[in-house]
């Protein structure tokens, strides 16, 4: 539903799996453009079948995935930067999502519904060591999600946007 931003998951392994999963909006922005140009109907699905409809598993890592990653492999090489990991999947990408929402500052408890995971001790298990970062990382990352600019425009040479020395 990207009008409200979110994605239902309506089916899963276990009832914490059954859930309403919060689109970043930067996310949100790029899935409404895409599904703009594909289809102006608001209810349309953004990834189908070329009938309309929904995609299996095997569909969307060979039609919708693969094609992303190469395609950003692409704009990376353009700009000089590393290309993405071999072998991404939509699992590891759920393990991103998970990293990214505890670097921008995200609770365990919210993390923990975001995933589906039935108790914070798994989320904790699998997550933590993405939140206590004091290097700047989260600001970025945050910056990324939100689609900001990196750094901002505010920061002062010789100091990081949270004020600390760098060089």
């Amino acid at each position: 539903d990207l009008v409200r931003g979110t994605i239902t998951v309506r089916a899963a392994k276990t009832d914490a799996g059954v859930r309403v999963v919060n689109i970043l909006p930067v996310l949100s922005d790029e899935l409404s453009d895409y599904q703009a140009r594909i289809d102006p109907a608001s209810d349309a699905l953004v990834f189908c079948t070329t009938t309309g409809h929904r995609l299996g598993a095997t569909n969307i890592r060979r039609r919708v995935l693969d094609k992303a990653v190469k395609h950003a492999n692409t704009q990376l090489a353009v700009d000089g930067l590393e290309p993405l990991p071999d072998g991404l999947t939509p699992h590891s990408l759920r393990r991103t999502f998970a990293s990214l929402l505890f670097a921008i500052g995200e609770t365990p408890p919210y993390v923990m519904a975001q995933m589906g995971h039935t108790t914070p001790n798994l989320t904790l298990a699998i997550y933590a060591r993405q939140m206590d970062r004091r290097d700047g990382e989260p600001e970025r990352v945050e910056s990324l999600v939100e689609g900001t600019r990196w750094p901002p425009a505010h920061a002062s040479k010789g100091q990081d946007p949270t004020g600390h020395s760098v060089g």
